[in-house]
Parts: structure tokens; sequence; C-alpha cells
């Protein structure tokens, strides 16, 4: 008998065991399917990488036959440009070939335009030197002619003024005109001796005349109306004008019981005139008056205190400051020294006393004093206008002119006291007790003075005239004297004074016969 529990275990085992292999097959059938279905893609996969492949070749086959192209566009290439190079390469030793032969054409060129600028250099070097010694030929020549005509302008000088000393005039003229010219015309100095003597002579340039009974000491012109004020020892005061050639003279004051010694003329125009008496008379126009002067003896030089309106007064032994604008005295103070001269330098008095003493006055209380730079006694002192030249002049006539390194020129010329000197127009005048009124050419080193005038009689004082043509001095017989130094004005004067031409004989004989003739003035 069969046991139905047991039946029923077995069943459900074998069910169990169905239903675990149904499981299991199925997830076999699923493992498969999922298996198959890999399978497939990869195929799928597969086939897209071998249509993939396919195209890949097919580019690579294109690519393969535009590269084989290529190849052979390159090896076309490579090949023209390789018969480009040769041609180039042809071209270039070709170049190189006509570059040499430039090179050497040039190197020729160049030697030949070498040999070129030599030879022209050697040709203008010949020139220049031809050139140079042409125009020192020419200028060597020039040079003698100027010094012969120089020297002939001297030598006519000399003629004419010793002719014209004789009584003939009219040749005496001629040979003066003719030496202007020459020495103007050739650079010589007119201001020569021989030649300036002659050209004065000649031309009339001294004329005098007698206006005071007695020395004239001091004379000023006002520059204003030019109007020439002289004073006397002898009381006498007088003003001058020219008219035309004559002078018109006026006395102010004459009154003998004075005897004015110096006088000066202030920036107002007004001039005082000081007398050895004590007094000092004031000029105003034509009004005249008259200052006693009181603590101070024997007055003679008046002195500017700068533009301080105040005058200096000076006598021999004392000194006082008198105010020009209240006229009065302002304060006398004695000297230890005597004075016998007075001079002036920037704007300060000196006094010279008779020991070789210079004092130099700041104001009466301030006077310091120190030694001449030169040896004798001091009789006239100035300055040139830049005050680089001083010149000291003395008793015995000598003048010594010291430069601005100090150095000390003796120049001799007058025979006595020297009175007066001023610079002037480049050039030192100088008058003396000789009676003489000399200039110097300072500035040429030139030693010879030379003489404008000789008088009889002392010359005291000079002065110009405003434009500087003319030089006015004063001599102790009374006399005033006027000098033409403008040597354009001397000029015309001769040009006037000649008449006439030289006739051929006469210009042989006095000018020479190897000189070409010229003519002196234009015949009509």
């Amino acid at each position: 008998m069969t046991i139905p529990g047991k039946k029923n275990i077995v069943i459900g085992c074998a069910g169990a065991l169905l239903l675990l292999a149904a499981g299991l097959l199925y997830n076999q059938l699923r493992d498969y399917k999922e298996h198959i279905g890999e399978l497939e893609r990869e195929l799928a996969e597969m086939r897209k990488r071998e249509k993939q492949a396919a195209v890949d070749r097919s580019v690579s086959h294109q690519m393969e036959e535009i590269a084989r192209g290529q190849q052979i566009l390159s090896e076309e290439r490579s090949r023209e440009a390789i018969r480009q190079s040769e041609i180039a390469q042809a071209a270039t030793l070709r170049t190189e070939a006509e570059r040499s032969r430039a090179v050497q054409a040039q190197a020729a060129a160049e030697a030949s335009a070498q040999e070129a600028l030599q030879s022209y250099q050697m040709a203008e070097r010949q020139r220049r030197e031809a050139d140079t010694q042409r125009r020192q030929a020419v200028y060597a020549r020039h040079v003698a002619d100027t010094l012969n005509y120089i020297s002939l302008g001297r030598t006519l000088g000399t003629q004419s003024y010793a002719i014209y000393q004789t009584g003939d005039r009219e040749i005496g003229n001629m040979l003066a005109y003719a030496a202007y010219l020459y020495t103007s015309d050739y650079g010589g100095d007119l201001y020569a001796p021989a030649v300036f003597q002659a050209l004065a002579q000649s031309a009339g340039s001294h004329s005098y005349w007698n206006v005071h009974r007695s020395s004239i000491p001091r004379m000023n012109i006002n520059a204003a109306n030019g109007t020439l004020l002289t004073v006397s020892t002898y009381g006498e005061l007088a003003v001058h004008r020219m008219q035309g050639s004559r002078l018109v003279s006026r006395q102010l004051l004459n009154d003998k019981t004075y005897c004015f010694r110096d006088m000066v003329t202030t920036g107002g125009n007004k001039s005082y005139a000081v007398s050895s008496t004590g007094h000092l008379a004031i000029v105003d126009a034509d009004r005249v008056s008259i200052i006693a002067l009181e603590g101070i003896d024997k007055p003679f030089r008046l002195q500017s205190m700068g533009n301080s309106g105040k005058l200096l007064i000076v006598g021999e032994q004392d000194a006082a400051l008198f105010d020009t604008g209240s006229n009065k005295m302002l304060a006398t103070r004695h000297l230890d020294f005597r004075v016998v001269s007075v001079g002036n330098s920037n704007g300060s008095p000196l006094l010279f006393d008779n020991h070789g003493g210079m004092h130099r006055v700041a104001s009466l209380e301030n006077i310091s004093s120190e030694r001449v730079p030169v040896t004798g006694t001091v009789t006239a002192f100035t300055t040139s206008h830049d005050n680089r030249l001083t010149a000291y002049g003395m008793s015995d006539g000598t003048i010594w002119l010291i430069d601005a390194q100090g150095t000390k020129h003796r120049l001799v010329g007058h025979l006595s006291q020297v009175s007066r000197m001023r610079f002037h127009g480049g050039r030192l005048y100088s008058s003396g007790y000789d009676g003489k009124l000399f200039f110097w050419m300072v500035g040429a080193g030139q030693a010879r003075p030379v003489a404008l005038f000789q008088s009889q009689s002392w010359l005291m004082d000079f002065t110009f005239d405003a434009k500087g043509e003319h030089v006015w001095a004063g001599e102790a017989n009374g006399t005033v004297s006027q000098f033409l130094v403008a040597l354009p004005l001397i000029g015309r004067r001769l040009q006037a004074n000649v008449g006439r031409n030289f006739t051929q004989d006469e210009w042989d004989y006095y000018v020479g016969k190897g000189i070409p003739y010229r003519k002196l003035k234009n015949e009509e």
C-alpha cells in the first residue's frame, strides 16, 4: 500500500524541481536573448564599422590619388624650380660678370676722376698761387704808391708853407690843397706837422681880436647860445659872438679895482668869476652882481663840486664852499700847504702844492693827500673823458702822460710853464707861457707836437666851441684868438682859395714829372 503522504511529498518535490528548472530555464532563455541582442548589436556595430572602414578606404584611396597627384605636381614644380634656379644661376653669373666689369670700369673711372681731380687741384693751387702773387704784387705796388703819395703830400705841404711865407699865396694855396688831396686820398695823417701847418696857414684858420686891456686868464663857451665869455686881470668881463668873420664884443663889467683870475659856468648857464681881491662876480644873462668873500685870502681858482650846486673857492692857503643856489658862503678852511694849481678828477677838485703834494677834496672836512706821481711843480692837470689817460703839465714845460697801465710818457715841446691842457677828439691840447698852442696825437704814440699857433705873448687859457670846430685862446696881452681845427672845413676853405690849376710846367716843377697830372678844380 502506498502511503499518500509520501506521494504528496514526492509530487511537491517534483513540482518544486520543475519550478526550479523552469526558473533556471527562464533565466537561461533571458540570458540567451540578452546575448543574442548583444550579438546583434555587435553585428550592427561591426556592419557600421565595416561601412565606415569602406568609406575610410574609399577616402584613403582618394587621398592617395590626391597625394599622388600632388606628388606629381610637386615633382613638376621641383623640376621647374630647378630649371628656374639654373636660369637664375646663369643670370647671376652673367650679372656677376657684368658687375665685375662695371666695378672694373668704375675703378678705372674713379682712377681717371682722381687723376683729373689731382690735375684740377694742382691747377687750382697754381692758379691761387699765381693770384696770390698777383695780389701781393698789386698790394706791394699799391703800398709803394700809397707811401709815395703820402710822402708827396708831406713834401707838398713843406713847399706850400715855405712858398706862402715868401708872399706867393697863389702857389702856396695850390700846393696846400694838393697836399690835402694826396694825404687824404691815400689815408695819410693830415695832422702830420708838415701837412697840417701848411693847411692851417693857407686856409687862414687863425683869426684874432684885441678885446681886453690885460691878461685873459680864463674863457668859457656858453653851449646854449654859442657866446664866448672872457675875464681879464684888469677887472673886465665881456661876452662875444661871431657874426660872419667878425667878432662882436660887449662888456658886461669894466672895473679895474678887480683882478679876475678864474671863471666857471654852471649847469644853469650862470657864470662865476673870482677876483684875487676877494670878490666873486655872478653873471646871469647880462646882469653882473658882486659878492665880497670873507675868510679867504687871495682867491684865484674855482671848481665845481660835482652836481651839488656848490663851488669850491681856492686861495693860496684857504678854501671856501659857496652855495650857488643861495649865493652864500657856507664854510671856510685854512690849508696847511700852499696851492699853486687846481685840477679836477672824477668830479673831485685836486689841489697841487709847491712841494709835490696832491690833495683831493671830497668836502672841506675830508681832504686826502698823496704824492704827485711825477717830479716837479704841477701847473696844469687834465684827464681824458674815459679816465684812462691823465696828463700833468709842469712849470718847466714838460707834460707827463700816464696811461691806464701806469706807464709814464714824457712829452717835450713847451719851453716854459704849461698853462692849460684839455683832451678833445682823441688828442691832447696844451698851451704854455711860451705862446705855443700844441696838440699831441696821444693815441698814435706820437712824441712830437703839432703847433696850432705861436703867439708873442703868454697863452693863458683855451677852450673849444660847441661843435669842436674851433679852438679859442686867451693871451696875456688881452687878445682872443680863434683857430679852425675841423679838417672838413679846412678842406673846403683850401678848395675855395684855389683860383686855378697848375700849368704843366708848374706841375713838373713843383709836383714832379713822374706824377700823373691832376686838376685841383673843375674849369668851366
